[in-house]
């Protein structure tokens, strides 16, 4: 059984067939390249937009608690 360490690099950004030689030396990173693939390679435009509904319903939900906290201080404002 073999233990292999990843680095900070190998988890975040997708590595292809390519970039191998950037595992070897840790210094030369191809990022304009990872960034490509990822850009080009995933369906990164599709996923954003299945949680599209999600992150308006969060967005509405601050506006409403937020006008909610307005409305009570000035109504606190009036009274006194």
């Amino acid at each position: 059984m073999t233990v292999r360490i990843l680095r900070a690099h190998e988890l975040t950004i997708p590595i292809h067939i390519g970039d191998r030689i950037s595992i070897i030396i840790p210094r030369r990173i191809n990022l304009s390249g990872k960034i490509k693939h990822l850009v080009v390679g995933t369906a990164w435009d599709r996923q954003i937009l299945k949680g599209e509904k999600w992150v308006d319903l969060f967005c509405w939900s601050i506006l409403g608690f937020s006008m909610l906290h307005l409305g009570m201080a000035c109504v606190s404002m009036l009274t006194r």
